[in-house]
């Protein structure tokens, strides 16, 4: 099965020399490579184009100095790749994961994750995505209740539907997004935009610590500010 999903160009692209470490793991989590689907172990070397399936359970990959925590029935497509200004993570197409990076980073480029309908990038930070194919299904997710996804066939005419709901909530640093209709915003620290579709129209709302206690509950992802990341100044 092949997917149709856009592909950013990158001129003089690189392979990141650093292999994605699989840092943890909890339940069932499977990975889909050559048309064939296997389950990931912490053994398992990660390649450019392997779609991972969290199914039940939990995922925790490390790419250098950044984290990015997937929960149940989540779906991402492993890139990393770089170039002189960014470092590309992967396409991450529905369900939810957060992203911390730890320390500050020592080059300038961006780091980005491609959405369906959008894309981030950001500057040494906190963030969390959350991608459903509504929004009643994004806020049975955000109790805690993580329905299965798809049938994998069928994720190319779910991502491309106007239904889908993304919501990108900035915990640390600066988050940009800019999404296919040509919207841009950078969410700042509590800031959390959601949108549907091609994104063009964007809310914009102020998470308070109580929005943050229940996402943090619901997704059961660690969500504190720890005093060791720091943003990078530049973008």
């Amino acid at each position: 099965m092949k997917f149709l999903f856009l592909a950013l160009f990158f001129s003089q692209v690189v392979v990141a020399q650093t292999a994605i470490e699989i840092a943890s793991i909890d339940g069932k989590v499977l990975y889909y490579r050559d048309r064939v689907i296997s389950i990931l172990t912490e053994k398992t070397i990660l390649k450019n184009d392997d779609l991972i399936m969290t199914k039940a359970g939990r995922v925790s990959l490390q790419f250098e100095d950044t984290t990015l925590d997937f929960a149940p029935h989540s779906l991402f497509r492993v890139m990393n790749l770089k170039n002189k200004e960014r470092h590309q993570f992967g396409e991450f197409l529905m369900g939810d994961f957060s992203s911390s990076t730890r320390k500050k980073l020592v080059d300038t480029r961006r780091l980005e994750v491609l959405l369906p309908k959008s894309k981030v990038h950001v500057i040494g930070t906190k963030y969390v995505v959350q991608i459903a194919a509504n929004v009643e299904k994004l806020l049975t997710r955000q109790k805690g209740e993580f329905e299965e996804l798809p049938r994998l066939e069928l994720i190319p005419e779910v991502v491309a539907s106007n239904d889908l709901v993304t919501q990108i909530t900035c915990l640390e640093g600066k988050v940009f997004v800019k999404t296919d209709s040509g919207q841009e915003k950078t969410l700042e620290k509590s800031e959390s935009v959601l949108y549907s579709g091609n994104g063009a129209n964007l809310r914009l709302t102020l998470k308070d610590e109580s929005d943050l206690e229940s996402l943090r509950e619901g997704l059961k992802f660690f969500l504190d500010v720890s005093p060791e990341t720091n943003a990078n100044p530049a973008e």
